[in-house]
């Protein structure tokens, strides 16, 4: 290998032996990357991010009340925000953010099969559900993290998960 390359990484968490689709890098494909690509090693990590306004939340939430925290949220995530907007919208940052971790965007998965709830210690869990959960397991993926941070105008989520051994065909 020529040690001018740059050392490119693949930037997706995905099942073993399955091909890295050419569009992703853009119309030459992998042709027109400057290096080839590394494969996946040891401990894998696909992370999340996303940042919301909190007054959309809130705006969303006094239009349509109850209907959008039985679409959005589950009853122990609603008990735990209390009706708090800033919560809510650490919460919904958080969906996002798991989301993208699963390499899914909101097209993949539901609202509700992503669960995020404080432990006692005020610590967020995650818990998938669903083809959310069906979508971890089929990548693999063996932690789930995530950190919601909260200001009066912005919530911000980092999610990450980890892929430490690879599913069996």
């Amino acid at each position: 290998m020529d040690d001018n390359l740059p050392l490119l990484f693949t930037p997706l968490v995905r099942q073993p032996g399955v091909p890295i689709p050419d569009w992703l890098f853009g119309p030459s494909g992998m042709a027109g990357l400057p290096a080839p690509l590394s494969p996946p090693q040891g401990v894998n990590v696909a992370v999340g991010i996303d940042i919301i306004e909190v007054d959309r939340v809130r705006k969303v939430y006094e239009h349509h009340g109850e209907r959008f925290l039985r679409r959005v949220f589950t009853e122990t995530e609603v008990r735990q925000c209390r009706n708090k907007a800033t919560r809510l919208a650490g919460r919904f940052a958080a969906k996002e953010a798991i989301s993208k971790a699963l390499g899914t965007g909101m097209h993949g998965v539901a609202w509700r099969e992503m669960e995020i709830v404080q432990l006692r210690s005020g610590r967020p869990t995650v818990t998938l559900h669903g083809k959310a959960r069906r979508r971890a397991e089929l990548l693999g993926l063996s932690a789930f993290d995530v950190s919601i941070a909260d200001l009066k105008d912005f919530s911000i989520a980092v999610a990450v998960a980890i892929q430490t051994s690879y599913p069996s065909s």
